[in-house]
């Protein structure tokens, strides 16, 4: 087997996660807000912690999606009092089509990724990336 240059793979690697992040950063906005409602603050840190930190999205990004999700009728904005004095906080939820097609994605794209040959593929194919990273 023919040693692989890293810098290559680093490449290749980098220039495929931009294009999932830009992919996955509006499933993981509506997952940090299905739950219940949030403001950008809140809805950072859960992505933040659901993915440790591998999933950065920036403020002015967050903020574009959330008013694309807002015109598309997916996302709901109220605005309540801030817990100190300031300025009130605006807070992001799902209305009822944002469930729907949050739940519709999913289930057409995610869940599949759950089934058993498929995990065995993603755990065989990390242990690969993993063994090469030594």
């Amino acid at each position: 087997m023919e040693i692989m240059n890293e810098d290559i793979i680093n490449g290749l690697v980098s220039d495929w996660d931009e294009v999932y992040k830009k992919g996955q950063m509006g499933l993981w906005v509506l997952l940090a807000i299905s739950d219940g409602s949030k403001y950008t603050a809140e809805i950072l840190d859960y992505i933040n912690a659901a993915n440790g930190g591998r999933f950065d999205i920036k403020e002015q990004s967050l903020y574009r999606a959330l008013r694309r999700f807002k015109g598309m009728k997916m996302v709901d904005i109220t605005e309540r009092d801030s817990p100190s004095s300031g300025s009130k906080r605006k807070y992001y939820s799902l209305t009822p089509i944002g469930t729907s097609v949050l739940g519709r994605f999913i289930a057409i794209h995610i869940q599949p990724l759950q089934q058993p040959s498929v995990v065995k593929s993603i755990n065989n194919a990390a242990k690969g990336a993993n063994h090469e990273a030594r």
